[in-house]
Formats: C-alpha cells, sequence, structure tokens
C-alpha cells in the first residue's frame, strides 16, 4: 500500500499535473454543460456527466502532463506483455485511473458500450501519446488495465443509474419529450 501512496503523491504533486487538470477540466465540465442542458437531461445526469468530464480530465493530466526527463516527439515504440495481472503500484493505479469516469459516464448515458469504448478510445490515445512523447511508457498491459477499469466503472454507473437515477433516457425530460 505504500508502495501505491509513494507512486500516486509522485504525480500528483506536480504542479503542471494540476494546472493541465484545471485546464482541461474548465474547458470539458462546460462544453458537456452545454450539450446536457440543451438536450434537456436532467439534473442528476448532468451533475454526472460533470463528474465524468472532470474524472477524464484528470486521468488525461496524470498520465499525459507529469514531468518526464528526456521529453521529445520521437516514436519510443510499445511494450507487449501478459496483460491482466496487477502486482505492483503502478498496475494498480493502471486499473483505478478509468473506474470514477466509468461509473460517471455511465450514470450520465445509461449505456455501458459506448462508454466502454470511449474508454477504450482514451486508454489507446494516451498511450500512443505516450510512445511519441516518452512521457511515460506505451505498454499494452496498461491499455488493458484501463479497459478493465472503464469496464467495472461503467458497471458501477450502470447500477447506480438503475437504482437511484431519474428514470428518464438521455436527451428526454421528465415528462417523456
Amino acid at each position: 500500500m505504500s508502495d501505491l501512496v509513494t507512486v500516486a503523491w509522485s504525480i500528483l504533486r506536480q504542479p503542471n499535473v494540476w494546472v493541465a487538470f484545471a485546464l482541461l477540466c474548465v474547458g470539458t465540465v462546460n462544453q458537456f454543460s452545454r450539450f446536457a442542458k440543451a438536450r434537456g437531461w436532467p439534473r442528476d445526469r448532468v451533475y454526472a456527466g460533470r463528474a465524468a468530464a472532470a474524472a477524464m480530465s484528470m486521468a488525461l493530466s496524470v498520465t499525459l502532463a507529469r514531468v518526464t526527463p528526456g521529453l521529445s516527439v520521437d516514436w519510443r515504440g510499445c511494450g507487449g506483455g501478459t496483460g491482466l495481472p496487477v502486482d505492483d503500484a503502478e498496475a494498480v493505479l493502471n486499473v483505478v485511473l478509468l473506474v470514477p469516469w466509468g461509473v460517471a459516464a455511465a450514470y450520465a448515458l445509461r449505456r455501458f458500450w459506448p462508454v466502454f469504448l470511449a474508454g477504450v478510445g482514451a486508454s489507446l490515445l494516451v498511450e500512443l501519446v505516450q510512445g511519441l512523447l516518452g512521457n511515460g511508457t506505451c505498454h499494452s498491459d496498461d491499455l488493458v488495465r484501463n479497459c478493465v477499469g472503464a469496464a467495472v466503472g461503467a458497471g458501477i454507473g450502470l447500477v447506480l443509474a438503475h437504482v437511484y437515477g431519474s428514470g428518464t433516457t438521455p436527451g428526454t425530460t421528465k415528462g417523456g419529450g
């Protein structure tokens, strides 16, 4: 557990992560709010969507905005691996990274597959950028672990939406229109 906290703290204490988070968060939360309100989404889904935008902003910030020695645009390639074994702090953080986003996004959208596929896309984008810039390592294990986190989060979000949700689908109001 102390390794987990040490690795997380080494990333979260970097000011550039928080600057990137603030910039991404303001932009994505604002755009999502406009999108959801224009479609008449209920308040609980608007809030869940805002939380999803903030969670994805944090995931992108901690993976792409951290300080890395030797940062340059030069393809470094991607490594392969065995997939899911979660045997160190970084592996745990890779699984946990997209869980909050998956929960909030699935609650807002009430759909598993679009949320899961967006999580896959975001993870793939992060891994490719890391392989290009060198601010982390591009590794297939990380992609698999991030996807598992997105799937777990989406599953939890759907359960929460079913139990606590407003009961309307995106794009409709409680009156059905």
